[in-house]
């Protein structure tokens, strides 16, 4: 990644902008100045170059210059993870934006240790998803969605849905569209793993068993293979 990349949540339009407040501190930590110029990304398949045109104390005004449109992913892959410890959940949001997640949909599993997110962790993930953004040079921002449990979902994820099941021989390896169902640290109930298997197929992540946090990101990595 440039390190000179950034983030500004609107459509992108040639002319004057102005950069947030958490943007404007990432300018001044690496000494931007006045007529330099940098990549702006939006999370929707958008980068602009950028040129600095005025440094205030608290805010920064930019000219956009150049607007490149790039296609959506081909592929939708949805991460269905129950919810997980703070720190394991920031891992798997971080490291699942950068290994192509296109969504992450978020539930309380019946053995989960929480059943929602705080404001402070709702935005605390939304800001690693837009750091992992920028970091790894892909120009769609995947969504966070806050689901209920399973048993109360009233509509499926397109495509074609996957679980982790350890005893089962299948390897995972999809081709379109994809939702793959990740438990939490304790795993899933019989209940849920009765859900799962009426609605979904379930596969073999790793000839090891893994903790939730890898089995999330192994699933990731694999479905964008």
């Amino acid at each position: 990644m440039p390190e000179n990349r950034f983030f500004l949540n609107s459509p992108f339009q040639k002319g004057k902008t102005k950069l947030d407040q958490e943007e404007f501190h990432h300018l001044k930590v690496m000494r931007s100045e006045v007529g330099e110029i940098i990549d702006l990304v939006n999370g929707k398949n958008q980068l602009a170059k950028a040129q600095i045109a005025s440094l205030e104390k608290n805010s920064a005004t930019l000219e956009i210059l150049e607007i490149i449109t790039a296609p959506a992913p081909p592929r939708q892959i949805i991460l269905a993870q129950a919810y997980l410890r703070p720190k394991n959940l920031d891992l798997v949001i971080e490291k699942g934006t950068e290994l192509g997640a296109t969504a992450v949909w978020l539930f309380p599993g019946d053995r989960s240790e929480k059943d929602s997110l705080s404001d402070n962790q709702s935005h605390r993930l939304q800001t690693l998803t837009i750091s992992a953004l920028k970091q790894c040079g892909r120009l769609d921002l995947p969504s966070i969605i806050e689901m209920p449990p399973l048993s109360k979902w009233t509509h499926l994820p397109p495509g074609d849905l996957y679980f982790g099941d350890l005893h089962s021989h299948t390897p995972f390896r999809p081709t379109g569209d994809t939702t793959i169902f990740i438990g939490p640290e304790k795993g899933f109930s019989p209940k849920e793993e009765e859900w799962l298997r009426q609605r979904a197929k379930g596969v073999k992540l790793s000839p090891h068993i893994l903790r939730a946090e890898t089995a999330a990101l192994c699933a990731v990595a694999l479905a964008n293979l």
